[in-house]
């Protein structure tokens, strides 16, 4: 093609000019902006929200959920971590131990917004072998699955969605009307414009933001750069780059925490924290190469490298928090059990009191009968398809493609180091799964056969 070159020309000066790639992004998010209104007014002219929500009692508490990337539960300070890197999620009034939906963004925030595991809610990459790159084949929330925005929107709230990460947004094309941000804008950016949002609020409001400083490409402000110790530029050994990549992890989570206490006074100093849910949560968690020569030995990854997120389903990269402040009677509620982050969407409906009858895959999390049900995490973006089933304190590793069925004790065995591979064993949790997959999509059938008779 004879413009691309100029096309890429192009892009190279923008990008390295700040205030051109600044302007450039604020015209190309209105484009999006006034683009995703038409999308999703015709998608709600195009469903009767009525047939699965009673919209004639309307709630009155508003609802934010603040999704931060690449946050992993065992690197906040309450969890006893060696540093302090939380003192004011530490603070926060209820916390909750969760798995997440996927081990990466695509699959995991239509999860939290739906009640629902991707192989229900569909958005993930429909392929064997899995890579960002193969755009054909990812697929958007099914068509007759409902958003936490698009009910929200049906009971008369002012509705806001905003992200740094471009993942976030594109599965929930037509469902929402983001405000997008480049993927380096710090935490205090998106949130203050938040502030400005809320105070011209008349009605109750619903708003979903997704924070991206603990997702590379890792961009600290100065203050907090070095505030658990320098990090430096080229460490000599993989060890030292290792070490050096958590300190920089850490020094941003911190800044992150700082970030979200002062939009937190702002609500106090609002009046409106009493009158709010504020639910904060993780698409993910980080892998720092804790599984690298295993995944090297027995998974394939098309990138020929491991770390990070979205190869693999170990607890690093799928262990996230869920927590609770605002208007709610409970205080210093805290569990180990693990719960899951498709529990968000019924929990919120529930604490609002909004009747449906909507199938979820999650629980209202304040009424979970069975600690041991099984929690699923899964539709993996590189390699082949991992999904992890716990139950209790195991957990099942199965990734057929690679030729693991692997179970963890994670009470004798906390970090997933040493898996039984007895197939004897193993084979009884694999068809427990199986069973699991299979009576979802004898359900998924018998609910299209209701949607077509009632049409």
């Amino acid at each position: 093609m004879v413009f691309k070159p100029i096309i890429n020309a192009a892009k190279n000066i923008v990008n390295k000019n700040k205030m051109l790639k600044s302007i450039a992004f604020k015209f190309y998010g209105l484009h999006e902006e006034r683009k995703a209104k038409k999308e999703f007014y015709s998608r709600i002219k195009s469903i009767n929200i009525n047939k699965y929500v009673d919209t004639s009692n309307k709630p009155d508490l508003n609802v934010i959920v603040l999704t931060i990337d690449c946050l992993r539960y065992s690197n906040l300070s309450f969890t006893g971590y060696q540093r302090e890197t939380t003192p004011f999620l530490d603070s926060l009034k209820v916390k909750f131990r969760a798995i997440s939906a996927a081990p990466w963004t695509y699959p995991s925030v239509p999860s939290i917004l739906t009640g629902l595991y991707p192989h229900n809610h569909n958005a993930y990459i429909h392929s064997k072998v899995r890579h960002l790159n193969y755009l054909k084949y990812f697929k958007p929330i099914r068509k007759s699955v409902l958003t936490l925005p698009e009910i929200f929107f049906a009971l008369d709230y002012d509705v806001y969605f905003e992200t740094t990460i471009g993942l976030a947004r594109f599965p929930l094309k037509g469902r929402i009307i983001p405000k997008i941000y480049p993927e380096d804008a710090p935490a205090e950016k998106p949130l203050n414009d938040l502030k400005k949002w809320i105070t011209k609020r008349r009605k109750p409001f619903f708003a979903y933001v997704h924070l991206g400083d603990l997702h590379e490409p890792f961009a600290p402000p100065k203050e907090f750069k070095s505030y658990f110790g320098k990090v430096e530029e080229k460490p000599e050994d993989k060890e030292g780059y290792r070490e050096n990549r958590i300190l920089l992890y850490d020094n941003i989570l911190r800044y992150v925490d700082y970030a979200i206490e002062q939009f937190y006074v702002f609500l106090e100093d609002s009046g409106l924290l009493d009158s709010t849910i504020l639910v904060i949560t993780a698409d993910h968690g980080e892998e720092f190469w804790e599984h690298a020569e295993l995944e090297a030995k027995y998974f394939y990854d098309p990138r020929g490298h491991s770390g990070g997120h979205g190869h693999n389903v170990f607890n690093e990269i799928i262990e996230v928090p869920i927590l609770f402040d605002g208007a709610l009677k409970k205080k210093g509620y805290y569990t180990e059990n693990r719960v899951s982050s498709v529990d968000i969407m019924p929990t919120i409906l529930d604490l609002l009191g909004v009747s449906h009858s909507l199938t979820f895959d999650g629980q209202n999390l304040f009424e979970v009968k069975n600690k041991k049900r099984p929690l699923l995490s899964e539709a993996t973006g590189y390699g082949y398809e991992k999904k992890a089933l716990i139950l209790g304190r195991y957990k099942l590793l199965y990734a057929p493609d690679d030729g693991v069925q692997w179970l963890f004790d994670l009470k004798k065995d906390p970090f997933e180091q040493h898996p039984i591979k007895d197939e004897e064993v193993t084979s009884i949790f694999v068809d427990k799964l199986n069973k699991m997959l299979k009576e979802d999509e004898k359900r998924r059938l018998k609910e299209i056969i209701k949607l077509k008779i009632s049409a």
